[in-house]
């Protein structure tokens, strides 16, 4: 019975938080893009010597970045998972690949992340999270382990909307701190456990669900 619930998929039907992540990941999507296309015209004052001495991290990280933002949204619609079942995995594919190097490459500019360990460590975590959570998310597609694919698949999105909520806490932590260095090692965190935090709350909420789904055809 275990493995039966284990294997039954909730899909909630879409409502405004889907469209709110999907515009402001839309937004931050095409400015990542913005990156890639204009280069240090869109780098910030402070990290342009950064970025120009590492563009083999901010290049690879902007882009695939970018593209798990576009692609992650469209994954939770009903509609896709229902009808273009090749579609979502084609897409889920490109997805997978596209964290793991965005991973890699922001687990490398974070080494130069700040001036401390702390902003360093935050976003060395965030990438290993996120690496770790997209993998589980793929193996548990390969086994068909459907309804533990999808939870381990909204942590990994979870994770890539770090460069959501970065783009809405830093402005914030700036006028409230008044101190780049501060604000800069507060979001290195806050930008993406609260993201988790809510994920986790999210996934034990589809799983009682799911056991009343269970309940029900038994």
């Amino acid at each position: 019975m275990s493995e039966l619930a284990s294997n039954i998929p909730v899909y909630p039907r879409v409502r405004w938080p889907w469209w709110i992540m999907m515009i402001l990941s839309l937004f931050i999507a095409l400015y990542g893009l913005a990156y890639v296309i204009l280069g240090p015209r869109m780098y910030p004052p402070n990290l342009v010597a950064s970025f120009l001495a590492r563009p083999w991290g901010i290049y690879p990280h902007a882009l695939f970045g970018s593209i798990a933002l576009l692609i992650g949204p469209w994954q939770f619609r009903r509609n896709v998972l229902a009808q273009h079942r090749a579609t979502h995995r084609k897409l889920g594919q490109v997805y997978v690949i596209a964290c793991l190097l965005a991973g890699l490459a922001g687990f490398y500019m974070s080494l130069y992340a700040g001036s401390t360990w702390v902003p360093k460590l935050g976003f060395a975590c965030l990438a290993v999270t996120l690496m770790f959570c997209t993998y589980r998310a793929y193996a548990k597609a390969r086994a068909r382990r459907f309804a533990e694919h999808r939870e381990w698949m909204i942590l990994s999105y979870a994770c890539i909307l770090a460069a959501v909520t970065l783009r809405i806490e830093l402005p914030l932590l700036m006028m409230t701190t008044h101190q780049p260095g501060l604000s800069y090692a507060i979001v290195a965190w806050a930008c993406w456990v609260p993201n988790v935090l809510v994920a986790v709350m999210f996934i034990r909420g589809t799983r009682e669900r799911r056991g009343a789904i269970l309940q029900s055809i038994t």
